[in-house]
């Protein structure tokens, strides 16, 4: 799962990358509106944690813009405000949730768990293939019931192959959905990872690979 962080306030924008990516979430940070509808434009994200006091562009208008363009990726705002009328406005211009600050982190982990199985009713949450079980809600994998040790971003990659299973899926949406912008990633990469997470599952067939554009799961 891949989250995007608009928070202006430089040590909260920090500790929520840090909270989050110790609960195995891939997270990109950034300051303003501005630079977050940048990122909406480049990038894939699961969810949106939304600052509503932002420079540039503030979060309610970020919201309502991603919802005009039809971008239906959950948002959790995050505001200092605890007016009614102040609530009502974020749900009202498409904001799933919100948050009051000061809050605590597992109220924060609580809130993102719940809307991300929201978005996920319609799917199945646990998938078997063959002697493999991925849980996607826990992020849990297993083989002939024993657990596997796997990092978040290889759990990611197999998360994009089965939500996709039995279509192509390019080097491209893998990076862009896996990777951290700083990261640089390159098609090298991809590959490593994909050699890396056959190990793991200890099957070199599971994953296909689909010469020159990408891999996927039948």
């Amino acid at each position: 799962m891949k989250i995007l962080v608009v928070e202006d306030n430089v040590e909260l924008n920090n500790t929520l990358k840090e909270i989050l990516e110790i609960n195995n979430y891939l997270v990109d940070t950034v300051y303003d509106g501005e630079q977050a509808l940048e990122f909406l434009n480049l990038y894939d994200y699961d969810l949106v944690v939304l600052d509503i006091m932002l420079p540039k562009i503030d979060g309610y208008k970020v919201c309502q813009i991603m919802r005009d363009k039809g971008d239906d990726t959950p948002v959790l705002m995050l505001t200092a405000k605890d007016a009614t009328q102040d609530k009502v406005k974020g749900l009202d211009i498409g904001a799933d949730d919100y948050l009051v600050k000061p809050f605590e982190i597992d109220e924060l982990l609580a809130r993102i768990r719940a809307l991300i199985r929201r978005v996920s009713t319609e799917k199945s949450n646990t998938v078997k293939i063959g002697d493999i079980t991925i849980d996607l809600e826990k992020r849990e994998v297993y083989r002939d019931g024993k657990s596997l040790i796997i990092t978040p971003k290889l759990f990611c990659i197999l998360e994009q192959l089965i939500r996709n299973r039995g279509k192509v899926v390019t080097y491209e949406s893998l990076m862009n959905k896996c990777w951290d912008i700083t990261d640089y990633p390159s098609r090298e990469t991809v590959r490593a990872n994909i050699k890396l997470l056959r190990k793991i599952l200890q099957d070199k067939d599971i994953i296909q690979n689909v010469s020159g554009v990408g891999y996927k799961i039948e």
